[in-house]
């Protein structure tokens, strides 16, 4: 089993290093966590294109804290670790065929997430059998990197010059 996760504040959670944990609600952290996920699966809608969701990462699941941060009251967490080996994110998958491909998977999959436009834990999903198998597919046919990399270029392009 892996979960889907709707990445709303993606851009902004990288840049400020907001990484390795994603708000929920306790009781979905729990029924998620209950199934022993392997993966979270990362989407988001491309700027300028509502209606459409861009798979942008996979992100290995993780029981215990990896990457330290201050926890709100009443707030539960779902977390991954964005060094794993298997944490990728998805460098192509902008492109007209990627996110067709995407919209395709979710309308026969979860029709009710995009009608809901991903708010709150209704974009937290269990994924399993066939609806999983159909994103590997999609996935494969993607180019991947290791999902820190591009945190580690946006380090370097915010260093000052020597």
């Amino acid at each position: 089993m892996d979960a889907f996760y709707y990445w709303k504040d993606h851009d902004a959670d990288m840049k400020s290093g907001r990484i390795g944990h994603f708000r929920s609600k306790a009781e979905k952290v729990k029924e998620l966590a209950e199934g022993y996920p392997d993966y979270i699966w990362v989407f988001k809608t491309p700027p300028g294109k509502k209606g459409e969701a861009q798979l942008l990462a996979r992100l290995k699941w993780s029981d215990t804290t990896v990457v330290p941060f201050k926890r709100e009251p009443d707030t539960a967490y779902i977390l991954y670790d964005p060094h794993a080996r298997g944490s990728v994110r998805y460098t192509n998958s902008a492109s007209d065929s990627a996110l067709r491909a995407t919209k395709d998977w979710l309308a026969r999959n979860f029709p009710k997430m995009a009608k809901a436009n991903f708010q709150g834990t209704i974009a937290q999903e269990a994924l399993r059998g066939r609806e999983l198998e159909e994103l590997n597919a999609i996935a494969r046919s993607l180019t991947s990197e290791p999902f820190m990399q591009a945190s580690l270029e946006l380090e370097k392009q915010q260093q000052p010059a020597a």
